[in-house]
Formats: structure tokens, C-alpha cells, sequence
């Protein structure tokens, strides 16, 4: 019943992880529009989507090799999304 519930935690903590950081994107972009926010926005978003597929239908990765690529794709536009913000950010002070 443990080793379950650890492997439940396990498998539902990066949802929560990406579902705290859609929530410190928004806020930020709430007091800041800034169009790269909504690139990483929008690039969270697809990473939390491919998440759930994973979780929903774990021999997705089988069935489509290119999913971890595409979800890799999601994560690096993500990063130059949030870089794009910092060095906007920086340029401003």
C-alpha cells in the first residue's frame, strides 16, 4: 500500500511542479504583458498536456517515438521564453 501511494506522489509531483510554475508565470505576466511570458506560457502549458498524456497513456512513448522529442522541443521553448523575459527585465534597469 506504501510503496502505491509513494508511486502515485511520484508520478503526480511534476504536475504540481509545472501547475506552480504556470501559476508564478501568470502572476508575473499579470503585472508585466510581456510576450515572452506568453511563449513560456504556452510552452508550460504543452509540457503539463504531455505530462498528462504520459500519466493517461504510458505506452504513448512506444507507440509514437517522437513524443519525447516534441516534449523536449516544449521545454527548450519554455527556456528561451523565461531567458527572453530576464534579458527584456535586465534591459529595462
Amino acid at each position: 500500500m506504501q510503496n502505491g501511494l509513494f508511486s502515485g506522489l511520484q508520478s503526480l509531483a511534476p504536475i504540481l511542479i509545472s501547475v506552480i510554475v504556470l501559476a508564478a508565470l501568470a502572476i508575473l505576466w499579470h503585472k508585466d504583458r510581456s510576450v515572452w511570458l506568453i511563449v513560456a506560457i504556452v510552452a508550460e502549458v504543452t509540457g503539463l498536456v504531455f505530462r498528462g498524456v504520459l500519466l493517461v497513456a504510458t505506452d504513448v512513448a512506444q507507440r509514437m517515438p517522437v513524443f519525447f522529442s516534441l516534449w523536449t522541443l516544449s521545454a527548450l521553448v519554455f527556456a528561451a521564453g523565461l531567458l527572453g523575459y530576464a534579458l527584456e527585465m535586465n534591459q529595462r534597469r
